[in-house]
């Protein structure tokens, strides 16, 4: 579906009336906003129509509450000649414009678009200055994400008549129209990957995609993908212990965008990991693909400078959870819903959308995103409850349960991705259930060890309208992790799960390192019979991006 900014009502056409389809190309509708107050909005631009707008409101009725609507077909002509045909009309109620949020906004969106999406082919939305900026580019995205669908192993597709959608509003708000429609190709990359079916979407086509998107923008994107051999040469055998279990071989995919500045990822490799290569085999690329190791803390007060000039560069890392299956591996799941858990790999399907919508955008700033991408299953080969492993920083834990694997690829993807001495790194996960216990389906959970990281999150939440929840990470949490016989164990009881499983991830960053989880349980798609990948959190990481970039 095209979306323009316009500043021009839509043309009435000539034609014999009740003669052409409904669908003719030509039909077009104009959808006028009213308040609860049954104020009009744009009226000033609607002089011409503002007349048989009241009427239409007082014969019908109308009261002007949310999603209200009602519409006049502009049937009426002179039934003896040609004569010209009026657009049509359609009446948007959009309750107390005090009150818009997104969740308002796109229930509104959804609205005009189920009302007019199978009979005319172009529809003009007036809304001059009713929106301010931030809910004008809320509602843009919402209008767009109304025309997503799914349908392509149905052997019956219904193809939508509306085509074109016309803003009617000031020509300053393009900015903020094309980041939305750069928003909206991630976004529907994230909801397309996270649909397919698990016999389709498994850790190598998660690669596939990402090396894809790297032919599209080649000037910005670079990926590297690394499969199990590498990753056991680096020591990930918490990431390995998840995909072991699986025939579909585990893949750490790497996409470095740069949109400010080139930023080192290859120049050097530890001692340990080298020598662990040439004992399985010499892996030629594995020094290709580790970064440079992480740089201490401690720096001289007269290297600060130079410092922060090299953090300005430094990339936001932004790390995936990718189980494309959870079966919950031996600890295996109960089978009502188990379908669902193709959708487990929601976080690295949201990191790639958003790599998609930051090429789209061309935002000025290196990222780095990471697809920890695994399939979990029980087998032969699958971990075993008690089970004990030691992660790439050399820390062993005790996998309990094994349907707690999450965390164990993350754990892994968490240490090489530090490599690149990120500004900050975010990890995104459909983690645990105790998320959508605390929170359901309407906020994320973020947990951060950084203030400024925490607030950029919040900042973006409100400016986006893709909503989360600040999360406790205090220290007596951890006790509830410590194992007996290991380092730690993966799971810490029934008791603040969420907050545990956090608390497991902040134990593989770096003391100094910023960070930030992001748990999606409940928001990364919806349940029961109309099942869909959401394509959260890509507005959220994009309007943090778009910050980013905009204080640099």
């Amino acid at each position: 579906m095209n979306i323009k900014l316009s500043q021009h009502l839509p043309k009435t056409h000539t034609q014999k009336i009740l003669k052409k389809e409904a669908n003719s190309k030509d039909s077009a509708c104009l959808v006028v906003l009213i308040d609860s107050k049954k104020n009009i909005l744009a009226e000033s631009a609607l002089t011409d129509y503002t007349a048989r707008i009241e009427q239409l409101i007082e014969v019908s009725h109308f009261k002007g509450t949310a999603c209200e609507t009602v519409a006049d077909y502009a049937l009426a002509g002179d039934k003896k000649t040609t004569k010209q045909n009026p657009v049509q009309l359609l009446l948007v109620g959009v309750g107390n414009t005090d009150k818009f949020s997104n969740t308002v906004l796109q229930k509104i969106a959804n609205t005009i678009y189920n009302s007019t999406q199978k009979r005319v082919a172009s529809i003009t939305v007036a809304l001059g200055d009713a929106l301010e900026e931030n809910h004008f580019g809320q509602f843009a995205l919402n209008l767009l994400a109304a025309s997503y669908r799914f349908d392509k192993y149905k052997s019956e597709q219904a193809t939508p008549v509306l085509t074109d959608v016309y803003l009617l509003a000031d020509e300053s708000l393009q900015p903020a129209l094309a980041f939305a429609e750069s928003v909206f190709a991630g976004q529907s990359l994230t909801r397309d990957v996270a649909n397919e079916p698990g016999n389709i979407c498994f850790p190598a086509y998660m690669a596939e995609q990402a090396q894809e998107l790297a032919k599209t923008y080649p000037d910005l994107l670079t990926v590297k993908v690394l499969g199990e051999d590498e990753m056991s040469a680096l020591g990930m055998h918490c990431f390995l212990a998840v995909s072991q279990g699986s025939t579909k071989e585990g893949k750490l995919v790497i996409m470095e965008y740069r949109g400010k500045s080139a930023f080192s990822a290859n120049a050097g490799t530890t001692e340990q990991a080298t020598n662990s290569a040439k004992v399985t085999g010499g892996l030629k690329a594995l020094a290709d693909k580790l970064p440079t190791k992480k740089s201490t803390k401690k720096a001289d007060k007269a290297s600060d400078d130079n410092a922060q000039t090299t953090n300005d560069d430094a990339p936001i890392v932004l790390v995936g959870k990718g189980v494309t299956f959870d079966s919950g591996g031996i600890s295996i799941k109960p089978g009502a819903a188990m379908d669902e858990m193709k959708f487990d790999m929601g976080g690295s399907a949201s990191v790639l959308g958003t790599i998609k919508a930051l090429c789209e955008a061309r935002l000025p700033i290196n990222v780095v995103g990471a697809l920890a991408c695994a399939e979990n299953m029980p087998s032969g080969d699958a971990t075993r409850p008690g089970d004990i492993v030691k992660a790439m920083n050399g820390k062993s834990v005790e996998i309990l349960n094994t349907d707690a694997e999450g965390r164990l690829v993350l754990a892994d993807t968490l240490c090489y991705v530090q490599r690149y001495n990120p500004k900050t790194i975010i990890d995104v996960a459909t983690l645990t259930g105790a998320c959508v216990v605390a929170l359901g389906h309407v906020r994320s959970a973020v947990f951060s060890n950084d203030e400024d990281v925490l607030f950029d999150l919040e900042n973006a939440s409100n400016l986006s309208g893709d909503l989360i929840w600040h999360m406790p990470l205090d220290d007596e949490y951890q006790a509830q992790i410590d194992s007996p016989i290991a380092d730690m164990q993966n799971i810490g009881g029934k008791g603040a799960g969420a907050v545990t499983a956090a608390c497991f991830l902040s134990r593989f960053v770096e003391e100094g390192q910023a960070w930030a989880h992001l748990d999606i349980a409940g928001t990364a798609w919806n349940s029961g019979k109309d099942k869909a990948a959401t394509g959260r959190p890509v507005p959220l990481f994009m309007q943090y991006l778009k910050n980013s970039a905009d204080r640099v």
